[in-house]
């Protein structure tokens, strides 16, 4: 069944591998067009090539220096617009090129600052834009740098056509031949070229003075964009990788730029430090990775623009934005054609997987499915295709809406301008004078309704002034709704419309206002004041056919006051600029723009003859494909019918015998196998065709345990009229069989029917079972429960023989280390190894087994006395203290054995068991490494333990543990500022218990984190109340076993929960011991750190008794130290100690840690340690630990 689904499957999944194929199977040559040569300057694009970047994308890309050999220099544009290269890098050139027309696609800005600017040497000053105005200029006439410098005086209010450009090369040599007074380059290399040169410039750069162009830009053909949108976006993501790279390693792509790219026409005195230099300075214009690479503002975009515009570099006005490149979108449309015909594919492959499976009503109802999907598919690219030729017309009736409301705007506010230049013309004008001349203008546009004239911005003038005579005399400084859009009028220079506003007088207004600045005739520029002129909304919309009723558009405007970004809607409804097909464009005038947006009036989607056209075909070709598809598998589902009935007789008993392993035989009354089955034959490994063949040679195949031979049990079988049910083993002893049979029939008539299965895994599973019940399956030992039965065996034994044995337990030392260093996977192997050693070690006739992890036990037979334990002992010792080689290391692991007897030390397998391992006990309690034979004396003491160990737990449960401060004081003062909390013990029976005994016993079971977590919490609870009546709090000591950091439970994070708490209401001070911060794990540095950061001080206790490090003092937050009682008390009787504590004391001091010295028992270990200013001291000569209620006390008679 599959295997025909797949035939039917492969040649669509043929077809879908071979399509997705071909993409990868092509390597797109492109041309890159540089605008300079060879540097450092386009140091991405080398580095995308180098780095496999653009190889990675399937681009196989050229670079070309600007420069030819020759000399002669390539224009970009000009190769890019010859189809000479692919891509180029430019700058605000190829925004002017698109203004004459040239179709191009801007694919990322790389510069985000133009590196243009202006220089002059040291003695010619040109701080201010203004001073600058009046040198002579040296700038290439097509280059980027000359427009930035123009656009920088125009902004500022200079004309820059009187600007004195001179046609001289634009280099350091000009200036210092006095060919030019400035010139206008590239500041990087400027100023590299003037290091050379040791020379000091004056710099004056354009985006310091109101000029934000873009520097290099990568852009491409608007063909290639629209034809090959994949190629550009892999083109620009493999290009933004290599300037990453770039910027990353910039030492090494500029060594290499020098050392293989050649220069023809510019050259410098030494390349390499000339790159390494730009290399360096190249921050100050592309700003990453504070920018991302290719990052662009639509703001600073269109200010771009919006400036070259007004200084008529754009020869056809267009919205900048249009210039763009962005990667085609998937529309909601595309997405759902792509959709449809994602299920309708899927429908179809399900529809011949029914059909062919003969799954009738399933595919019939696929096969409509499918159609429905398919001419939903039809439905969605029809409604696609209409509304793109809908929006084609929108967008054609908004062009000209946009273009004749630009016309009209255009033309009020030139007869605006008109004005203020009469007025700059004449700033000592009369009232009389503008009065004629207003009317003048005023009958000329009659959408003009008044004009007003603000010299200083008063309004003086106004025309007519009947209705207008309170206007006299406004000052627009003390007006903030009109101040705005006079200032900006002002500030750049050109007449702006703001508004609509509404009238008193009736109807609605735009207010258009023109600056007027007067040129004396020392050349210096002053504003005059403004210009303005309200402009009827009314006539405009009429004018600009905005309310043609004939239009078919639904329009909105946007941009109030002409700030397009800022300003609101006041023309139609603001949803629609919001309207999924909305088509928007830019209306520019003067210093200010809007965004008009329309959208079809009505449904522009109607249904049309290719819609129904659509649903009628489809149900018409469904219809019949269902007709032809039904009586087909009408007549195939017969024709399979009865094949199959045939088949699946043949077929089942066959099945049946693979499955189960089972073959079939018969056997006739003449001895003679008549009949065998296929799989009877398969077990048999008889070849050709003949099914009978004789008993003997059927039962030679097999060899039973049974007395009589296979053929001769079959003979009495069918003689005696019984049944068969044996299991025999194959010839070759590579299988087990099971035989059974019946005898069927009487006299001559008389056969054996009988099956035969292959039992050969059951029995290998059997085996199996048996062994891992029995072994270890790592070391191939007895395991543990065998071991006890071989054990009981052998002291059964020696009850009857009086032969005595003796049990070995031995347990590997520091096989934990092994694993937690080198992984369990080479701990393994050790225990596989030491396993080994044992056994080499035994005598033939001793047993050993596995009996937990790295423990195993030996029982030695017939041991004759002491001496044969002992000697046994001392080889596994020696055997297994021998290195074990882990990952190609040495690594030594030793071991400890615990001998006992039977008879005489245990009277059961068990006991043995137990007094053996008491035994290895006392033996790594006295150093490890050695063999203890079993001795009353350790059963006492295990007992002891056992019941400490029961009362400790008891104790901890029961609340029987207190809590003893020991005051901490000032050395000098001796006030008391801390304390130590310390544990007590008092029995159920009133004694006390030593510390000296129970702590060291609960660190050795693992029952002092509890301990520690009980004796922090009453301490803690303790002075919460006492410090509530205190001014200054008493701080709080507590120990903590290292055995905290190690625990697998979370006594670790509940230990930390707690002393968070009690930090937040009291000082704490954890200390902890050396051999903690020897081990210097991860876990234990976090877990200090954490400390350290809620306030909470680290000190290390008993500090010189272990290894001491002045690393860790750094490394941890220590901020800490306590002098080991060992130390005080050899003052004045151990010459030894006294300089331990004074090296000690002008150590912490150094590192501003604090020292307490503890065991203080004499007024002469007092004073010592007074005269080595010690910080704070502790010992029963101050305060021996006491209960809570004696240290109030105490602190109430010290204060």
């Amino acid at each position: 069944m599959l295997i025909s689904h797949w035939r039917v499957i492969r040649p669509f999944l043929a077809l879908a591998l071979s399509l997705m194929c071909l993409p990868a199977l092509a390597t797109d040559k492109v041309v890159l067009q540089l605008k300079w040569e060879h540097e450092f300057q386009f140091a991405g694009y080398y580095a995308a090539l180098w780095q496999g970047y653009y190889e990675r994308e399937g681009i196989e890309v050229e670079i070309r220096s600007a420069a030819t050999p020759d000399g002669t220099f390539l224009s970009p544009l000009d190769e890019l617009v010859s189809g000479r290269a692919d891509f180029a890098v430019g700058g605000t050139d190829v925004l002017i090129s698109r203004g004459h027309g040239h179709d191009l696609k801007v694919l990322a800005p790389i510069f985000q600052r133009s590196p243009g600017a202006l220089f002059a040497l040291e003695n010619q000053p040109i701080d201010t834009v203004e001073q600058a105005s009046r040198l002579r200029i040296a700038a290439i006439p097509s280059d980027d740098t000359r427009v930035e410098a123009r656009a920088m005086f125009y902004m500022n209010g200079i004309d820059s056509e009187r600007i004195s450009f001179v046609d001289v090369p634009v280099s350091i040599e000009s200036l210092l031949e006095d060919k030019t007074d400035a010139i206008v380059t590239y500041g990087i290399s400027a100023q590299i070229r003037a290091r050379e040169l040791e020379l000091q410039l004056n710099s004056l750069s354009p985006s310091h003075h109101g000029i934000q162009f873009y520097g290099d830009t990568l852009y491409t053909s608007g063909k290639l964009a629209r034809e090959r949108s994949d190629l550009a976006e892999r083109f620009l993501r493999a290009s933004l990788n290599g300037w990453r790279y770039a910027l990353e390693h910039r030492t090494n792509i500029a060594s290499r730029i020098s050392a293989t790219l050649p220069r023809y026409v510019y050259q410098y005195d030494d390349f390499q430090t000339y790159n390494q230099q730009f290399a360096q300075l190249i921050d100050e214009y592309i700003f990453y990775p504070v920018v991302e690479l290719g990052q662009i503002d639509s703001k600073r975009w269109q200010r771009t623009y919006d400036i070259l515009d007004r200084l008529g570099e754009i020869e056809s006005p267009y919205d900048p934005m249009t210039l763009l490149f962005k990667k085609p979108g998937t529309s909601q449309v595309s997405l759902s054609v792509l959709g449809w015909g994602g299920v309708t594919l899927l429908l179809l492959l399900v529809s011949l997987i029914l059909w062919r499976s003969g799954h009738s009503r399933g595919w019939q109802v696929a096969v409509i499915v499918f159609m429905l999907f398919l001419e939903q598919g039809l439905e969605a690219w029809h409604r696609q295709d209409s509304r793109v030729q809908l929006s084609i017309k929108v967008l054609e009736r908004l062009s000209g809406v946009r273009s004749h409301l630009e016309q009209v705007l255009a033309r009020n506010l030139a007869e605006l301008s008109g004005v203020a230049a009469f007025i700059a013309a004449n700033p000592d004008i009369s009232d009389n004078e503008f009065r004629n001349y207003a009317a003048t203008i005023l009958k000329v546009d009659p959408q003009l309704i008044n004009l007003a004239a603000a010299p200083d911005l008063t309004i003086k003038f106004v025309y007519p002034l009947q209705g207008n005579e309170a206007a006299i005399g406004l000052n627009y400084r003390d007006n903030p709704d009109q101040l705005p859009a006079v200032l900006r009028a002002m500030e750049t220079n050109e007449p702006i419309i703001a508004g609509p506003v509404n009238l008193v007088q009736g109807g609605r207004a735009f207010i258009g206002r023109a600056p007027v600045r007067v040129i004396k005739p020392n050349g210096e520029v002053t504003d005059w004041g403004v210009v303005s002129a309200p402009i009827d909304v009314a006539a405009v919309y009429r004018e600009a056919g905005l309310l043609d009723p004939e239009l078919g558009l639904t329009i909105a405007i946007r941009g109030k006051d002409g700030l397009i970004s800022e300003g609101g809607p006041f023309y139609g409804r603001k949803e629609i600029f919001s309207h999924p097909d909305v088509v928007t464009q830019r209306v520019n005038f003067g210093g200010g723009s809007w965004q008009i947006a329309a959208i079809p009036s009505g449904n522009g989607y109607t249904n049309n003859p290719r819609l129904y056209l659509i649903r009628i075909s489809s149900a018409l070709v469904g219809f019949l494909i269902l007709l032809l598809l039904m009586t087909y598998r009408r007549n195939l589902d017969s024709q399979k019918h009865y094949q199959g009935v045939l088949r699946r007789h043949t077929e089942f008993l066959r099945e049946v015998e693979t499955v189960a392993k089972v073959g079939g035989w018969r056997m006739d009354a003449s001895g003679m196998i008549s009949e065998l089955s296929e799989q009877a034959r398969t077990f048999l490994k008889l070849e050709g065709s003949d099914t009978k063949l004789p008993v003997n040679l059927f039962a030679n195949q097999f060899v039973s345990s049974e007395t009589l031979s296979v053929s001769q049990l079959l003979h009495e079988a069918l003689n005696s009229n019984q049944s068969v049910d044996l299991e025999v083993k194959s010839r070759d002893d590579t299988s087990w069989y099971h035989i059974i049979a019946d005898p069927l029939g009487d006299g001559s008539d008389r056969e054996m029917v009988g099956a035969i299965q292959d039992i050969t895994e059951k029995k290998i599973a059997d085996a199996k079972i048996e062994r891992q019940a029995n072994y270890d399956s790592l070391t191939n030992l007895p395991n543990r429960e065998l071991f006890r039965d071989r054990l009981e065996t052998a002291m059964a034994r020696t009850r009857r023989s009086g032969n005595a044995i003796a049990l070995l337990f031995v347990d590997l030392d520091n096989f934990k280390s092994i694993n937690d260093n080198y992984g369990h996977r080479e701990g393994d192997l050790v225990l596989q190894e030491a396993a080994q050693r044992i056994t080499k070690c035994l005598r033939e006739s001793d047993t050993v087994g596995r009996h937990s992890g790295d423990e195993f036990t030996v029982i030695l037979h017939d041991v004759g006395s002491d001496a044969v334990a002992d000697q046994i002992a001392s080889k596994l010792v020696n055997a297994l203290g021998q290195a074990f080689i882990v990952g190609g290391a040495e690594v030594h692991c030793g071991a400890s054995v615990g001998v006992a007897f039977y008879p005489g030390d245990a009277d059961s397998a068990e006991g043995l068991i137990v007094n053996a391992d008491q035994a290895m006990y006392e033996v790594k309690k006295s150093g490890r490494n050695g063999w203890y034979f079993y001795t009353k004396e350790m059963q006492l003491r295990s007992e002891h333990r056992h019941r400490l160990y029961n009362d400790l737990v008891a104790a901890i449960r029961d609340d029987q543990l207190s809590v003893h401060l020991q005051p901490i004081l000032t050395t000098n003062s001796q006030k008391v500022i801390g304390c130590e909390a310390l544990a007590r013990w008092q029995r159920a029976d009133g004694s006390w218990l030593s510390p000296a005994e129970f702590v060291p016993f609960a660190e050795e079971t693992g029952l002092i984190n509890q301990i520690d977590y009980l004796v922090m919490e009453k301490a803690a609870a303790a002075l919460r109340d006492i410090n509530c009546h205190r001014e200054q709090s008493i701080s709080l000591s507590i120990n903590v076993s290292p055995r905290l950091f190690h625990t697998k439970d979370q006594s670790l994070e509940r230990w930390m929960e707690l002393i968070r708490k009690i930090s937040q209401e009291l000082p704490v001070i954890v200390e902890i011991t050396e051999r903690l911060l020897i081990e210097q794990t991860q876990e234990i540095t976090g877990t200090l750190n954490e400390l350290a950061n809620m306030g909470i001080g680290i000190s290390i206790d008993d500090f010189g008794t272990g290894y001491s490090s002045l690393s860790y003092l750094t490394r941890f937050p220590v901020t800490g130290l306590k002098i080991d009682r060992s130390f005080v008390d050899g003052i004045g009787t151990n010459s030894s100690s006294e300089p331990v504590i004074e090296t000690i004391l002008a150590m912490a001091g150094k590192l501003n840690i604090r020292v307490v010295a503890e065991g203080v028992e004499t007024q002469a270990q007092l004073e010592y340690l007074k005269q080595l200013e010690c910080d704070y001291v502790q010992g029963y000569f101050l305060g021996r630990p006491m209960p809570v209620t004696e240290f109030t006390a105490l602190l109430q008679r010290k204060h």
